[in-house]
């Protein structure tokens, strides 16, 4: 079950696991007691931020963190995208060997325009006698 997300919290880049879904009903205007909306939040339980010195070792490729045991309540718009948080046990650079996760990102729909066009271009191939697609 997927339910690991990298989020915008206090103006950062976090990661953190999804406890729940909810929607709550608050004041949309604090003048008006019979003004009210729905909100959708997420209950987050937050992971560390990622362990610098290995982050700076790894040329930004090994995001390590820790859980927290900090939860938050965020906006579901908050959310960026879902992750994986594997675990893992490295030996930091402080020396230290502690049960971490590291976070694996794949690939979406944001880097889609990157992968061109595919296009036959051996003629050889082509022999069903149909018009060419350029």
């Amino acid at each position: 079950m997927s339910r690991n997300v990298k989020l915008q919290y206090d103006g950062q880049i976090r990661f953190g696991e999804v406890l729940y879904f909810t929607r709550l009903s608050v004041e949309a205007d604090i003048d008006d007691d019979r003004n009210w909306r729905f909100a959708d939040v997420a209950i987050i339980c937050l992971y560390s931020l990622p362990d610098e010195d290995l982050l700076q070792i790894s040329s930004q490729t090994v995001v390590s963190c820790s859980r927290l045991a900090d939860i938050c309540v965020v906006d579901v718009k908050q959310i960026l995208s879902v992750v994986a948080m594997i675990p893992h046990t490295p030996r930091l650079p402080s020396g230290v060997t502690e049960a971490r996760f590291f976070m694996m990102e794949k690939p979406g729909l944001d880097i889609s325009p990157l992968s061109g066009y595919a296009a036959n271009i051996n003629p050889l191939e082509d022999n069903d006698n149909a018009p060419d697609v350029e």
